[in-house]
Parts: structure tokens; sequence; C-alpha cells
């Protein structure tokens, strides 16, 4: 059996979309372009490495 959405929820939906209200400010990875990844890999391998050879000495 299907069942319709109610009319409500169509409305409630429709509005968020017309708006392009997102569910909140958080920093995706899919949106940031190939070049801001590589930076931010590069970024993290860094910190890695730091620590290791703070703990290291």
């Amino acid at each position: 059996m299907n069942r319709q959405q109610s009319a409500i929820f169509q409305k409630v939906a429709l509005a968020a979309h017309a708006h392009g209200e997102r569910a909140g400010d958080r920093v995706s990875l899919l949106r940031l372009s190939a070049g801001e990844r590589l930076l931010g890999a590069v970024a993290v391998l860094a910190l890695l490495w730091a620590a290791v050879y703070w703990a290291l000495s």
C-alpha cells in the first residue's frame, strides 16, 4: 500500500528548498576543491610528523 504524504509536509519541504536552507554551516569535504583537500591533508600530515618528532626528541 502506498500512502501519500501529508500536505503540510510537502509545503514545509518545498518552502525550505525554495529558500535554499542548509543543514548548518559545517565544512563539507565534498564541497572543497581538490587543492583545498590536498592542502588539508598536507597540514594534517605535518602535524602528525611534528608530534612524532616531538615525542622522539
